[in-house]
């Protein structure tokens, strides 16, 4: 008996072609899982508000919110409005904005990154859109446009 279940074993194991393939078929896989984020995300950007200047995501000093952090969190509490459809539902979680701080400070191109539900995104949406002006991002001395993400807390 032992020998008839080690050749069912020996039988019923792939290949070395076989286990290649689905290597191959994984690695094509995972590629495409981490290209097309980074496509969708590109189409997001409009050229004419940046006026071809480069965003930064990366840059020597971060945009701030005017007060610093501790004041953007007192401001998300005061400006913040649940959407009552959302709270009857009983619907929390976090949603991840990506939005642009321009070489003025001003609010651009602001999109749920990470949604949650369409009713919490379009709240944050809307409440990172009223944000007011930050100071910019600095690079060498002057100031840059520069991505900036930030998540938007739902919690009952």
């Amino acid at each position: 008996m032992t020998k008839f279940n080690s050749l069912s074993t020996l039988v019923n194991r792939p290949s070395k072609k076989t286990i290649a393939m689905r290597t191959i078929s994984l690695l094509f896989l995972l590629v495409g899982a981490l290209w097309l984020p980074t496509q969708a995300q590109q189409s997001h950007l409009d050229s004419s508000s940046t006026q071809n200047r480069p965003i930064f995501t990366v840059v020597e000093q971060q945009p701030e919110f005017p007060g610093g952090m501790n004041k953007l969190s007192q401001y998300f509490r005061t400006n913040l409005r649940y959407p009552e459809a959302a709270r009857k539902a009983r619907i929390q979680g976090r949603v991840f904005i990506t939005f642009i701080v321009s070489e003025d400070g001003a609010i651009q191109q602001v999109y749920a990154l990470k949604s949650v539900d369409p009713e919490l995104d379009a709240e944050a949406v809307r409440l990172v859109q009223s944000m007011p002006n930050w100071k910019p991002a600095r690079q060498g001395g002057q100031p840059v446009a520069c991505r900036y993400n930030i998540p938007v807390n739902f919690a009952l």
